[in-house]
């Protein structure tokens, strides 16, 4: 080629709960008997959940009217009446709420406003990331900036809160930052984020006029008699905030790829106006997000049986988790906190229990070469080596916390299935790797 073609940037792409997919196609390649468990991504669909009957009877009523309009293109910035009917659910759970219709942006599911956003950051200007931290975001962060994330701290000792004294800390460190984000319900944790800490969160902002960033995507998604608390309402006219949402989790149909970003308090700063134009613009290059998703989005959430089928959601998420807490708070050598929204949980290792000679035992001779040459390389994190052994051992794909930009050792599984013969199965067999794992050295 006449010219370089890699990105010398590409190295700051991390995606574990995808990257570790890549290893199981691996070891399915050198051991076909082998079957995997997918804890590793948030897809009810994968689970055994079933998409509601309402979901099924909407779609249909719609590409069925006349014109067929539905098959047509939206508005580039998302349809009209969609969009003013986002700017009305908002009130409902914020009543303060201002928000105006042209602030609000749909994209191709919620990783393409994720990926708009942070493209459209000026040089220089960076956000605050939590740890651990969902990758999509710290990756396009970390990737446009071309430099390591700054990170802030959440608190495996304190529910998952976040770390008020080291946000402050690393703020105050690192002047370039313009935002904190916040991902409320938590991917990865399963945290539900306090009314007196968003107050906290809200106060920093202001304090070092920063804007915030609140990704909100399991919002429905709470349960363990936790209580999701609206930043929007705490935020308001106080500092600039986005609130991110999207179709994928709580219907649930992740194929559906619609997302969208609620852009509050814009005028609070000339800076952040001039930002979202920006962003608009650049949402222009997509043409448009899915017709259809953006169509029924308002007919599915005031269905009058939605109300009832996000109910027995999250009263079988809780069950599910409960029942996977109570396995696994019980293995040696695991911190393990109970999680209350979503559907992930994240599993510590205890200090100093992991070391560079630890494995389980894998009966493929192929396999095991495979998996001693990858966990052998100069840097491999601990908690990386271990999830790699119980995938070749036992089939149980989870996905290290260092995937997740985490300081702290362990794995991320989800808290979905369904079938409650093989979620007791799974978790019993992790725990008992777990202890074997540790004991084998």
């Amino acid at each position: 080629m006449r010219t370089k073609l890699t990105n010398p940037k590409t190295h700051l792409l991390r995606y574990g709960i995808r990257e570790i997919v890549e290893t199981m196609q691996k070891l399915k390649e050198l051991d076909p008997s082998m079957n995997f468990v997918m804890e590793n991504i948030g897809d009810p669909i994968m689970k055994s959940w079933l998409v509601p009957k309402f979901l099924k009877e909407t779609i249909i009523e719609e590409i069925q009217k006349p014109g067929d309009a539905v098959f047509g293109y939206a508005h580039s910035r998302g349809l009209i009446e969609t969009r003013k009917w986002v700017v009305e659910y908002a009130k409902r759970f914020s009543p303060k709420s201002e928000l105006n219709y042209e602030d609000v942006l749909f994209t191709n599911g919620l990783g393409a406003s994720i990926s708009a956003f942070y493209q459209m950051l000026p040089e220089g200007a960076r956000i605050i990331q939590p740890t651990p931290s969902y990758p999509t975001h710290t990756s396009f962060e970390s990737f446009t900036a071309n430099a390591e994330p700054i990170l802030y701290k959440l608190d495996p000792d304190n529910s998952w809160q976040p770390d008020m004294a080291d946000l402050e800390a690393q703020i105050q460190a690192h002047p370039d930052v313009a935002a904190i984000l916040i991902i409320n319900p938590n991917n990865p944790t399963g945290a539900i984020y306090s009314k007196e800490t968003l107050e906290k969160m809200v106060e920093l902002a202001e304090t070092y006029k920063l804007f915030i960033i609140s990704d909100e995507v399991y919002f429905r998604m709470v349960y363990n008699g936790a209580q999701f608390t609206q930043i929007t309402d705490i935020a308001h006219n106080r500092v600039p905030l986005v609130v991110m949402r999207g179709l994928s989790k709580d219907i649930p149909w992740p194929g559906g790829r619609c997302g969208w970003m609620e852009f509050h308090n814009a005028d609070l700063d000339p800076e952040f106006r001039s930002f979202i134009e920006g962003i608009k613009k650049r949402i222009l290059l997509e043409i448009c997000a899915g017709t259809l998703q953006q169509k029924i989005l308002p007919s599915l959430y005031e269905h009058p049986e939605f109300e009832t089928w996000n109910k027995q959601y999250n009263s079988e998420l809780e069950k599910n988790a409960n029942n996977i807490y109570e396995i696994l708070s019980q293995t040696k050598g695991l911190k393990v906190n109970k999680i209350y929204g979503a559907f992930y949980m994240m599993p510590l290792f205890e200090n100093g229990v992991l070391n560079e000679k630890q494995s389980l035992p894998i009966t493929n001779p192929a396999a095991r070469a495979f998996i001693e040459s990858e966990v052998n390389k100069s840097g491999f994190p601990l908690d990386k080596r271990f999830c790699y052994y119980l995938l070749a051992a036992t089939g149980i794909c989870v996905v290290p916390s260092s995937g997740f930009f985490s300081p702290y050792p362990g794995f991320r599984l989800t808290t979905l299935d369904r079938d409650p013969a093989r979620a007791r199965d799974t978790y019993a067999r992790l725990s008992a790797a777990v202890e074997q794992y540790i004991a084998s050295v």
